[in-house]
């Protein structure tokens, strides 16, 4: 349609890649429920996260056409100014949406390059400015802060917040005279529920993120290992490893796991097998550090599971809604607690936390003023 405006988008990694989790599905989301409005193009790295070796049977440095947008895949010679400044020069597009904060070449030189354009200009932090985020090598991320500010890039952006915590994490950083707009991350069409088997004294939890020490995996094995001898765990780790060194601590805890526990390492799922392992999982355990919004949360509700997670994200109450707990990180006796009880419940007690995970998630994804919020960050 010819009357319809254009956005660029600029993520470090997109599909096919999975490995990045959370920020894959926020773009691709974007596009499923926007594309009919928008003409939306993505630029994007050339490899999945983590990895040396670029995508196979991809052409890179030149525009892909996609069923709903159109994507280029970039090597490293391409992700500087000079070519940005060809997209932005031919482009013809009315917005550009950047997809992190602390991404050098997605989105700190784009933006330098575009910063005297026409182009109106969004920047999703993604919770990055948490300061569960921000206590993770503090002094780059305070320096990089301090740059940006210094030259004025927080007042040249619409700021998307995904929840009203992220919007005060944002004005903490950079002041509150600031364009911040709230608008929840869109979520996938969710599948029918289905039931789950579930025995008294038996649970099937899972860490679902990558592994690095923002998510704390560490921790969530800790808390699994302290669980009573009475009960019978198996425990999945789903997520590629990001910090290899944080991988090694948390593989030498395994090692240490009693008898009653069993772990399994899944490693990287991409998105669409998703549904079908989580199917036979029980609860999601995510003692994280920080979320702004945590795409995998949602994802469990969706697909039937509990969560316990701490209280480092933006969903809270969550016992009294029966769809799990939310925890103080250092409150390792009530992780355990919570585990216990959802492992010694019957078959119909889980049902009920179960399908109350899913209906909150599938009342939560279909509010029409999700939509209808994004639209808004680029009005």
């Amino acid at each position: 349609m010819p009357n319809k405006e254009n956005i660029l988008i600029f993520i470090d990694w997109f599909l096919p890649g999975y490995k990045a989790g959370g920020p894959i599905q926020s773009v691709n989301n974007i596009v499923h429920h926007l594309h009919v409005d928008y003409n939306i193009s993505i630029v994007t790295s050339n490899k999945d996260l983590g990895e040396e070796l670029p995508y196979n049977d991809i052409e890179f440095n030149t525009w892909q056409i996609k069923e709903n947008y159109r994507i280029i895949y970039l090597d490293e010679t391409h992700q500087q100014s000079k070519f940005y400044g060809e997209l932005f020069n031919l482009g013809n597009f009315n917005y550009v949406y950047f997809n992190s904060l602390f991404s050098i070449k997605f989105t700190l030189l784009p933006l330098w390059t575009c910063k005297n354009t026409a182009i109106k200009r969004v920047l999703a932090p993604r919770g990055m400015v948490g300061k569960g985020a921000l206590a993770i090598k503090p002094l780059k991320k305070k320096l990089f802060i301090a740059l940006f500010k210094l030259k004025g890039l927080h007042k040249k952006v619409v700021w998307h917040a995904t929840s009203a915590l992220e919007k005060e994490e944002i004005i903490n950083q950079f002041g509150a005279d600031l364009d911040i707009r709230i608008a929840p991350n869109l979520s996938s069409k969710m599948k029918p529920y289905k039931a789950k088997h579930k025995e008294e004294n038996h649970l099937n939890v899972f860490f679902l993120s990558r592994i690095a020490l923002k998510k704390n995996l560490l921790k969530a094995l800790e808390f699994v290992f302290k669980t009573d001898s009475s009960q019978n765990i198996n425990f999945s780790i789903i997520g590629p490893v990001d910090e290899t060194e944080y991988w090694e601590s948390c593989e030498a805890f395994i090692k240490q796991m009693p008898k009653h526990i069993a772990v399994n390492y899944l490693g990287a799922i991409p998105n669409y097998k998703l549904k079908d392992v989580l199917q036979n999982q029980h609860v999601l355990l995510l003692p994280t550090m920080h979320e702004n919004f945590g795409h995998v949360i949602m994802e469990s509700w969706q697909n039937g599971c509990a969560v316990i997670i701490s209280d480092q994200t933006p969903w809270i109450d969550l016992k009294i809604k029966h769809i799990g707990y939310d925890i103080p990180i250092a409150g390792t006796e009530n992780f355990v607690k919570a585990i216990h009880h959802f492992s010694e419940m019957k078959a119909d007690d889980f049902k009920v936390w179960s399908k109350s995970a899913y209906n909150f998630a599938e009342t939560f994804t279909q509010k029409p003023e999700l939509v209808s919020d994004t639209k808004k960050l680029f009005k």
